[in-house]
């Protein structure tokens, strides 16, 4: 009897044996997806049968899920394990790019072979370089940082505003005004042109009654040229409004030669550009870019005795807004361009005024810049680049 129990014993551990073996002899592959950082996301061993009929897509498909679109050419890789390349489905400036045994492959998944041992790694790239990387991560770092500072029920930017309410109505994963601003009525004021024009921004984006807005702006007459640019950008978001806007125009070009400096010039683009099909604004607006080319230095361009922030960005608002690429050798000094040059006075989120500033201007400099940078960033994220005005908005439906 014991004779027979140690056989059955013996055998039984025989097949568990040979089956952890056969289990262990199974051939398998891994598959990793790489952040743009570097860091491993997903590492995972899938086994498979080599006489299998499926083929790579479908077998990583059923382990971790893939999302993934069939061209003529080859299968896309979208995203692995629900993980995306960075800003997906909004831009293409981050991708996976496929790597077989760290080497970058030259067909497409559905064309690779496995053997065991094989590892596949889909990695987050990008065709931005260094400068653009650095204006997405300081876009990102603002909001993360100092957005609160900027957007409240009791006071508000116009330009983070407006920057913000941009990057939400393009799809960018930022979250609506209406997280920060939940009673907008209560930052409207119309007792300057000034205001006024920011009163018109935050009720366009807010989709609000502007009859009492625009009683206040036909009872404004302009004492400046920096006036007359607020009361037309405020004008532009108001329909049926092309006479004061003509008359408003022909009041800021005229001011050239009489009146410039850099901020003017970048100002005046911007409220212009919307009239670009109209000769006489195309003709200021190459005024403008030949002050502006003047006043270019290597830290960014001139105004007020000196380089600085704020007077870069808004001559950056303004070329974007005539589709002008601010990062284009014509707007290069030693080498350095205009977008290099504004993140000079970059200090982590916040921007100081000039560079011997020894803080960040948090007043002016830090939301101008961060308008600038978004503006910058929208124009060049689209195919083509076409012309971007940080102020022509599209109103949302407030939940």
């Amino acid at each position: 009897m014991k004779k027979i129990l140690l056989v059955v014993v013996l055998l039984l551990v025989f097949i568990t044996i040979a089956g952890c073996t056969k289990d262990d002899e199974k051939d398998t592959f891994t598959v990793e997806v790489v952040n743009l950082e570097g860091d491993i996301i997903i590492s995972q061993r899938i086994t498979f049968d080599p006489e299998s009929t499926l083929d790579l897509v479908e077998l990583i498909d059923e382990a971790i899920g893939l999302d993934y679109t069939v061209f003529s050419l080859g299968t896309f890789i979208n995203g692995v394990g629900g993980n995306y390349p960075t800003e997906y489905g909004v831009t293409y400036n981050y991708y996976y790019s496929l790597f077989v045994d760290g080497v970058s492959s030259t067909v497409g998944l559905d064309q690779v072979t496995v053997t065991d041992g094989t590892k596949i790694s889909f990695v987050e790239v990008t065709l931005l370089d260094e400068t653009d990387l650095e204006v997405d991560r300081l876009i990102q770092l603002f909001i993360d940082t100092y957005l609160d500072t900027y957007l409240s029920n009791t006071m508000t930017d116009h330009h983070v505003a407006a920057a913000i309410h941009q990057l939400y109505t393009k799809g960018y994963d930022v979250p609506a005004l209406s997280a920060w601003i939940s009673t907008p009525a209560s930052l409207l004021s119309r007792d300057s042109i000034a205001n006024a024009m920011k009163t018109t921004i935050y009720e366009t984006i807010f989709s609000l009654n502007q009859d009492e807005t625009i009683l206040a702006l036909d009872g404004f007459t302009p004492a400046n040229h920096y006036e007359s640019i607020a009361l037309l950008t405020a004008y532009s978001l108001i329909e049926n409004r092309d006479a004061t806007i003509n008359q408003l125009i022909s009041q800021i070009i005229s001011t050239f030669p009489t009146y410039m400096d850099s901020d003017f010039a970048g100002m005046a683009m911007l409220a212009i550009s919307p009239y670009h099909d109209v000769l006489q604004v195309d003709a200021a607006k190459d005024s403008y870019i030949d002050f502006i080319q003047e006043n270019l230095t290597a830290t960014g361009v001139s105004a007020w005795g000196s380089s600085n922030a704020s007077s870069t960005a808004a001559v950056i608002l303004g070329l974007v807004s005539f589709g002008i690429n601010p990062r284009g050798v014509d707007f290069e000094t030693e080498g350095v361009d205009l977008i290099e040059a504004l993140l000079l006075y970059s200090e982590e989120g916040a921007f100081k005024w000039t560079l011997d500033s020894e803080s960040a201007d948090l007043m002016f400099s830090t939301p101008q810049v961060f308008a600038a940078l978004v503006a910058y960033k929208l124009y060049r994220d689209v195919y083509g680049n076409p012309a971007f005005n940080l102020f022509q908005l599209t109103p949302f439906e407030v939940q």
